[in-house]
C-alpha cells in the first residue's frame, strides 16, 4: 500500500482555481431571450404609435384637401364673376333676364347669355341679339364647377320694377345697377357628399360650408343709363 510523503500537507492538496474539478464554477451566460410580456408590450407600443401616426397623416390630408378645394372653388368663382362684371359694365343696353336666362348685349350683333339649369350647372353662350332664339345648352360652354357646386345663381336690378327703382333713388342716389349673386358650396365638393348632406346644405342657408358672392354693377355706357331710367 502506497503512502503519501509526510512533507505534503492539506494546503498542498487543496485544488487550485485552474485545476480541473476545483471548487470554483465558470459563470453562466447572460439571458438574451425576450419574455412573452416584453414581446406583448413592444407589439402594443408599435400598434399604438402606428395608429397615432395614421390619425396625424389623415388629419393633415383632410386639411390639405379642404384647402385645395377652397382654392379651386375660389379661383373658379373669381373667373366667372370677373367675366360677368366686365360684360355688365360694357353692355350697350340694359341686361335683361328672359326665360330665366341672363342676357347681356355687348354689341348690336352680339349678346352674351348665361343659363343656370335644373342640375345647378352654369353655362355661357352667345346669340346675335336680345330677341334672337336662345341657344341650346349643348351649344353653350359649361363652367368648370361640377353639378350642384353652385347652389344658386340669382339676379336683381334697379329697373326690375317700380319699387326697385324707387329704392334705388332713395338709397343709391338714383344710380342704375345690376346685381348678380352666386351661392357656392365653398369647402367641399358637392359630388362627394352623401344624399343626406346634400339635402341639408340645400335646405339650410346658414350652413357654414356655404358662402355668397355678389356684385352690383353700374353701367359705363350712356345708352344703358338712359334706357334704364325710361
Amino acid at each position: 500500500m502506497d503512502h503519501f510523503p509526510s512533507s505534503l500537507n492539506a494546503a498542498t492538496l487543496r485544488p487550485g482555481p485552474d485545476r480541473p474539478g476545483g471548487g470554483h464554477h465558470l459563470p453562466l451566460p447572460r439571458r438574451s431571450a425576450m419574455t412573452m410580456i416584453e414581446l406583448l408590450f413592444v407589439v402594443g407600443m408599435i400598434v399604438m404609435l402606428s395608429g397615432t401616426i395614421y390619425q396625424i397623416i389623415r388629419s393633415v390630408q383632410k386639411s390639405f384637401t379642404h384647402a385645395r378645394n377652397k382654392l379651386d372653388i375660389l379661383q373658379t368663382t373669381r373667373i366667372i364673376m370677373s367675366g360677368i362684371r366686365n360684360e355688365l359694365r360694357n353692355a350697350i343696353d340694359k341686361p335683361q333676364v328672359l326665360n330665366g336666362r341672363l342676357n347681356i348685349p355687348l354689341a348690336a350683333t352680339q349678346t352674351v347669355q348665361y343659363l343656370f339649369d335644373e342640375n345647378r350647372r352654369l353655362y355661357r353662350g352667345k346669340k346675335e341679339s336680345m330677341t334672337a332664339p336662345d341657344p341650346d345648352p349643348s351649344e353653350m360652354r359649361p363652367f368648370l364647377f361640377d353639378d350642384g357646386q353652385i347652389l344658386k345663381f340669382e339676379f336683381d336690378s334697379s329697373y326690375r320694377d317700380s319699387n326697385a327703382f324707387v329704392e334705388s333713388e332713395l338709397t343709391l342716389n338714383s344710380k342704375v345697377w345690376f346685381k348678380v349673386t352666386m351661392t357656392i358650396l365653398y369647402t367641399e365638393k358637392f359630388k362627394m357628399l352623401s344624399e343626406a348632406e346634400r339635402k341639408k346644405i340645400l335646405e339650410d342657408p346658414n350652413d357654414p360650408r356655404v358662402k355668397n358672392f355678389f356684385m352690383m354693377i353700374t353701367p359705363r355706357k350712356v345708352n344703358w343709363l338712359l334706357q334704364a331710367t325710361q
